[in-house]
């Protein structure tokens, strides 16, 4: 029903011999649109699964910008970010199938993810913290094809820097 998408080779075996063998890896590059295009090509619902430390972030980060453009209201896109001393590998090992199963079913949804991308360093209690917002949400959501989620978004991203959505 999903592709699993992972950093390492290693990830994709454990996962394997553990019940998950839809799962794919980068293999330490970054994951490039066309990548999330030929992912799309198999299925309608992608989850990204990186390391949880800080290059796992900035890897997800990456697999963000690559997958908006094919975010449409029809597919599911979801960040599963484990905890900072674990990889997929490690994680499944230590906690077994379930626990992981959990994660991948609480995984964080595009939409969530955007969102707290655009934020990042945002004081949200001051005008120049919203307008910060404002202007790291606009490439991100500029990215997204016309649809009911670009609009959904666009209408969160108005509330939380206080505009109205037609002058944002």
């Amino acid at each position: 029903g999903y592709v699993l998408v992972t950093e390492g080779y290693m990830d994709v075996v454990a996962l394997a011999q553990l019940g998950f063998p839809n799962a794919v890896a980068t293999l330490g590059t970054a994951c490039t649109a066309d990548h999330v295009h030929k992912l799309f090509r198999f299925t309608d619902s992608v989850v990204f699964s990186f390391d949880g430390d800080s290059a796992g972030r900035r890897a997800a980060r990456k697999a963000l910008d690559a997958a908006l453009p094919y975010a449409t209201d029809v597919r599911s896109i979801k960040f599963l970010f484990l905890p900072d001393e674990h990889d997929p590998d490690s994680f499944i090992r230590a906690h077994g199938k379930e626990a992981f199963a959990q994660y991948v079913s609480d995984a964080t949804p595009l939409s969530r993810f955007l969102l707290e991308a655009a934020r990042d360093g945002c004081d949200l209690d001051s005008a120049e913290g919203r307008a910060h917002l404002s202007s790291n949400a606009k490439p991100l959501w500029g990215l997204l094809p016309e649809g009911a989620l670009k609009l959904q978004l666009l209408g969160e991203i108005a509330a939380q820097v206080q505009l109205d959505s037609q002058k944002l």
